[in-house]
């Protein structure tokens, strides 16, 4: 299926591992100009090389951290000098901490809300005027299966990726008219770095003796028998901001192996 994307201009944010390095390597491996971002600058540049490897039209990396605004800001100007405007954009990050209510303080509630719904009403604000403006746009978020159902020990996530849902639907009413679309991709579990922390934790608290025992656990709970790669979500996001996907906005697509429960 040809996606259109060659030669778009994408912005990828926590490019460097995980969910954003596949997406990145996917829009490099369909002809587009990809800039991405991550804190560590070591697997930042392994995943630029990665990206050019699969063909992209050209590749820009810089360290950032996602709740320096400034920074995030800085970064985005950079992109649309260097590779011209933005018509893609993945927002990521990093997850908060697992744990119940009972671990948290009010700085931690205030951590959760700056990396996972500050960060993209301010990337929203930088790149959704010009996609506008142009005519034209894609802009996919990733949240979590807590979306739509909550998962336990993971309560910063499963009160804030709600909110980020949220925003995603109001926006993508507001764009649609000017032919940008705004979606959000749910991964449930996959073989992250995030995961492998949730392992560590379940270990570390005595709920199992070891990673695989975890990982039988899980694939016992999740109808396809297996946890996900991240290019199996990578490709949900790839649709979505192909020219295939342009009647397509607001949406939440689960990406789970069919774990959640819920009818819609």
């Amino acid at each position: 299926m040809e996606l259109g994307l060659a030669g778009r201009t994408a912005l990828v944010t926590a490019g460097s591992r995980g969910f954003g390095r596949a997406v990145a390597e996917g829009l490099g491996a369909e002809g587009a100009r990809v800039a991405l971002c991550a804190r560590g600058e070591k697997g930042l540049q392994e995943a630029a090389e990665a990206v050019r490897a699969a063909g992209a039209a050209a590749v820009l990396a810089r360290p950032v951290d996602l709740t320096d605004g400034e920074a995030v800001a800085a970064f985005a100007a950079e992109t649309e000098r260097a590779l011209g405007p933005v018509d893609l954009c993945l927002l990521n990050g990093g997850g908060p901490p697992a744990g119940v209510f009972a671990d948290f303080d009010q700085q931690a509630w205030r951590d959760a809300y700056a990396l996972l719904l500050e960060n993209s009403v301010r990337l929203c604000r930088l790149l959704l005027p010009g996609m506008r403006a142009r005519g034209w746009g894609r802009i996919v978020q990733i949240t979590s299966i807590s979306v739509r159902q909550p998962v336990d020990n993971l309560l910063l996530s499963n009160v804030l990726r709600p909110a980020v849902h949220a925003l995603v639907r109001d926006l993508a009413r507001e764009a649609a008219p000017d032919g940008v679309t705004i979606n959000s991709v749910a991964p449930g579990y996959h073989l992250t770095d995030a995961v492998e922390r949730l392992i560590a934790r379940k270990i570390d608290d005595g709920a199992a003796p070891d990673r695989q025992s975890v990982l039988d656990e899980w694939a016992r709970e999740i109808p396809a028998g297996r946890l996900g790669r991240p290019e199996e979500a990578a490709a949900a996001v790839l649709f979505l901001m192909s020219e295939r996907a342009a009647y397509i906005t607001g949406q939440s697509l689960v990406v789970d192996g069919g774990w959640t429960r819920g009818a819609f």
